[in-house]
């Protein structure tokens, strides 16, 4: 089934030579197979006319949708595909200022299910769920969630579950982001790899070996909750995009925003600003590189966008203070990488279900997906057909395959 999985489409003949079995294994695998409704028999291939025609085989519900989910403290971006990782429609929106846990999650699953009534689809077969918060590895529980407090607790995911159609997983979105950049963006390949994510608020994850390590509530990589001045303030302060504005506000500066602060050469406030901010995130990823020691430290979410020239000052210092530094990267894969990564677990387990055992991050073939699917939906146009009529254009971005 994994062969067949990510082909999306063989024949016996190709399944012989991709797993080394006998003809007559893979002829009894497949029968088995079939019986069983795993996988369906399709049109011959042209061939020899002597003997048995050769048979396209496909893995039952190929068609069928997986989803991507991203909720941000401003936005949300959603992302459908289908079992063989094609794209089938992307968009992202405002996320609703509704502040309870049952009107989000209503939210979410009637965006999701208009997007699928818009391509004549039916609901996802499995949707993860990317959230600003520490999701508790098997309760679900979300915690330290402060710029979205209606998805804090258990009720925010059981109303999701509730109106989901198939499996609906919740994890933290940094986690999500760094499996995206580890599929097909600024960490592919890496065997230790430390996500950094700076947007309204600080996040973080860490993976080995292709595995996030999360600990036992999820703490682990939240690097935004580091104390790091004697007062107890954290990363999140001091380098957060809210933060920033914050701070420039109160000094006065004619343009508070992250990209005006960080990529200026004014003297005065705002290098004293910049100096600060600067070397809150040196201090941050001087914490990841000891603790974790990774090959490479993904900078990700919007503040990261105005990181591109004090960024080699960054990889400088961190060479100066270890011998071996991580590698400083800029989020390849940009806003996208949450719900790419988010998509990439709903396959994974997809294909679980249909008994195929997928390593998202580890396996190449997987990862071509992903990025041939990244790439698709790298520039979003307006939304086409019903969905622009569903959705404000002026607000919402779309993609459809």
């Amino acid at each position: 089934m994994r062969s067949l999985v990510l082909r999306g489409e063989s024949s016996r003949q190709q399944l012989v030579a991709d797993t080394g079995l006998s003809k007559a294994t893979v002829s009894r695998l497949v029968r088995h197979l079939v019986e069983d409704r795993r996988i369906v028999e399709g049109q011959p291939i042209n061939g020899s006319a002597i003997g048995r025609s050769a048979q396209t085989l496909e893995f039952a519900g190929a068609d069928d949708l997986v989803c991507g989910v991203d909720i941000g403290a401003t936005s949300t971006r959603f992302v459908l595909a289908d079992h063989r990782a094609r794209p089938v429609s992307a968009w992202r929106c405002p996320t609703t200022n509704r502040g309870t846990s049952k009107d989000l999650s209503a939210w979410i699953a009637d965006q999701v299910s208009k997007a699928c009534a818009d391509q004549g689809r039916t609901l996802p077969t499995a949707t993860v769920v990317g959230v600003p918060g520490v999701v508790q590895p098997g309760t679900g529980r979300i915690r330290h969630a402060p710029n979205l407090r209606a998805i804090e607790g258990t009720r925010f995911r059981r109303k999701l579950e509730a109106r989901s159609h198939g499996t609906c997983v919740i994890e933290n979105d940094a986690n999500l982001a760094l499996i995206g950049e580890l599929c097909a963006g600024a960490a592919r390949g890496a065997e230790v790899a430390v996500m950094i994510t700076i947007g309204t608020g600080v996040g973080g994850g860490v993976a080995v070996h292709g595995r996030l390590l999360t600990g036992a509530t999820g703490l682990v990589g939240e690097i935004g909750m580091l104390p790091v001045e004697l007062d107890g303030t954290t990363l999140e302060d001091v380098i957060s995009g809210t933060a920033i504005v914050r701070a420039a506000t109160e000094l006065g500066l004619v343009d508070p925003s992250p990209g005006a602060v960080l990529g200026s050469d004014d003297l005065g406030p705002a290098a004293r600003l910049r100096t600060r901010v600067l070397d809150a995130l040196f201090a941050g990823c001087m914490a990841c590189a000891l603790a974790y020691e990774p090959e490479v430290i993904v900078i990700g979410g919007g503040v990261s966008m105005s990181l591109g020239d004090v960024l080699p000052r960054l990889q400088h210092r961190l060479g100066e203070a270890l011998k071996t530094a991580p590698k400083l990267e800029i989020s390849q894969l940009g806003d996208s990488a949450g719900a790419l990564g988010a998509l990439a677990i709903a396959l994974e387990s997809a294909y679980r279900h249909l008994g195929a055992v997928i390593d998202a991050c580890g396996d190449e073939e997987f990862r071509r997906s992903i990025a041939l699917l990244a790439s698709a939906i790298e520039t979003p146009s307006e939304s086409p057909g019903e969905a622009a009529r569903r959705r404000s254009p002026r607000h919402t971005e779309e993609v459809t395959g």
